[in-house]
């Protein structure tokens, strides 16, 4: 299941990197000596500064930079935004042997970066989440909007203060959009196909409760990035809109039972209008009495003409024999010509529970083994020693944290290798990687039957990651770390990516409403064809397809 499910994680995070690398420019030139290393050089208004190693300590906000060249008169000035790579440890790759196909070494680390993020995520830290809310009493409803929202979004609010403290650029709040369309639709596309044959009955009141708080969060994000500059008063509404949530879930049942009797009343108030206005349909009742014959259904198990001896003996034709009888109430049971035989091909006895776990499960847990057994060494695990929970708690902390880190690094060499700005890479690759918690855990979940518990932890999640994964790092940055009390965004294009976003939430839900609440393949194919238009779309913005939204990356 867990095997299964991340590989189509995978295949989503496949098809938008080649999205992002069809639209994108070709790789941008560099200055590499024998020994493989870079030298560059970046000049600020009254200020140079050469750099000749690969790590960039200066400045990460857009401006003049003069890109040196083999002499001064080569010095190219230009305004554009220091590659974010100079910001992370060096990779044991250089620029060309990436280009030459070592790229495909930090794919391969960072899916299984991405998995051991699931792992540390439903293993460990969720069921530790679980422990701390009852030890706390916290009620249901609040424990989802707070501590399990925790739980499935940890990996986005590190990928945020990865994105506001250490590369000061845009892979944050390009993960937290990008993960959150990713959650909508990616997640509601995989779990609906999954389905197939099954069609799952959703209620209508939670996803519009939630779709309405998340369209009213991605509004305010918007206009909160509009002019590319975020203030601490900005932040401060982030985090008091997502205290308006946790009273809104707190308030949950009395706010659900006024809004269904209004419901009712509105639509008992438009059918009798139409009744009235005899509007209602043209049709007439033919008969007020319908009679209605019951007929009986019995399975039965005949040993037919063998002995009893012959019973404890193993059918070996393949096959068992079921005597089904359908027929009136007044038929005779004892009448051969009423019972029909019906060949059932029966299972074999030899098979056995683990001869039908199919190879690639095997395969899976094989290659997460040694993740699988150093996490064992390293978190306790709280289903067995409850009393642990802290120490569990804070060592899972640790690991996401960890993670998130060698993932938004992978990611950014990823990005710099095939020349895709750091927001691209947080839409569609990092996105797709740090939701495997979400997409796990809701076709677990729709798999039961608990399809209003999946569609609410998903957009309950996607509003944990704008009002509160944002708000805190933005909150924190602007206060201590900035005299302006703001935080530059350097992509222009993220705002019409946010309003992107709204559009594609609402024709989320437009086509629920019109499935009549029910979730299934066609549900799932329509979800996936939008998650595909936003990320073209998304790209197109972020690589200036549109306009001039970004300022180029700075070349070496």
């Amino acid at each position: 299941m867990v095997g299964a499910a991340t590989g189509r994680v995978c295949v989503l995070a496949t098809a938008s990197l080649l999205l992002a690398t069809l639209f994108s420019d070709s790789a941008c030139g560099e200055t590499v000596d024998q020994d493989g290393n870079i030298t560059t050089a970046w000049e600020l208004p009254g200020l140079h500064q050469d750099v000749t190693t690969k790590r960039y300590n200066g400045s990460r906000a857009p401006g003049l930079y003069t890109v040196a060249g083999n002499s001064s008169a080569d010095n190219v000035t230009e305004f554009c935004v220091p590659p974010s790579i100079y910001e992370f440890p060096d990779d044991p790759f250089t620029q060309q042997e990436r280009l030459r196909g070592w790229v495909a070494v930090h794919f391969g680390v960072l899916a299984y970066l991405c998995c051991m993020l699931a792992i540390v995520c439903d293993v460990y830290f969720v069921p530790c989440l679980e422990l701390l809310s009852n030890a706390l009493k916290i009620s249901s409803d609040v424990a989802g909007a707070t501590v399990m929202a925790v739980g499935t979004s940890s990996p986005e609010l590190y990928s945020a203060i990865i994105g506001s403290f250490v590369t000061e650029g845009d892979i944050g709040v390009g993960t937290i959009v990008g993960s959150a369309v990713f959650n909508i639709l990616g997640v509601t596309s995989v779990t609906g196909i999954y389905l197939l044959t099954t069609t799952v009955q959703l209620e209508w009141y939670p996803i519009v409760r939630d779709s309405l708080l998340y369209i009213a969060s991605v509004s305010v994000l918007a206009a909160c990035i509009a002019d590319s500059t975020v203030y601490w008063y900005e932040a401060a509404v982030l985090l008091m809109l997502f205290c308006v949530y946790i009273l809104v879930m707190h308030y949950n049942s009395r706010l659900k039972q006024v809004t269904v009797d209004q419901m009712d009343r509105l639509i008992r108030c438009i059918k009798s209008r139409m009744i009235k206005n005899g509007e209602k349909n043209n049709s007439k009742v033919v008969s007020q009495k319908v009679n209605i014959a019951p007929a009986e259904v019995i399975s039965l198990l005949l040993p037919s003409e063998k002995n009893d001896a012959s019973r404890n003996t193993p059918d070996t034709t393949g096959s068992t024999g079921y005597r089904v009888v359908v027929m009136d109430p007044k038929t005779d049971l004892e009448d051969p010509s009423t019972i029909a035989e019906i060949k059932v091909p029966a299972l074999d006895p030899s098979t056995s529970a683990k001869e039908e776990r199919n190879w690639i499960e095997r395969a899976w847990w094989l290659v997460m083994l040694p993740a699988s057994v150093l996490l064992c060494l390293t978190i306790p695990n709280c289903k067995r020693w409850p009393r642990m929970y802290p120490l569990s708690f804070l060592m899972s902390v640790v690991w996401i944290g960890l993670l998130s880190y060698l993932c938004a690094w992978m990611v950014t060499v990823i990005g710099y290798t095939l020349d895709i700005p750091d927001s691209v890479s947080g839409l569609t690759i990092l996105a797709a990687g740090i939701s495997v918690p979400e997409i796990i855990t809701s076709v677990l979940i729709v798999k039961m039957g608990f399809g209003n518990m999946a569609f609410s932890n998903l957009i309950g999640s996607n509003i944990f990651d704008i009002l509160f994964c944002l708000g805190f790092p933005w909150l924190v940055k602007t206060l201590s770390h900035s005299s302006t009390g703001s935080l530059h965004i350097n992509s222009g294009a993220l705002t019409y990516t946010t309003l992107t976003l709204l559009a594609t939430t609402v024709l989320m839900l437009v086509t629920l409403c019109a499935s009549r609440w029910r979730l299934n393949w066609k549900v799932g194919i329509v979800c996936l064809v939008l998650y595909v238009a936003f990320i073209v779309l998304a790209c197109c913005y972020e690589l200036n397809f549109f306009g001039q939204f970004n300022p180029p990356t700075c070349a070496e």
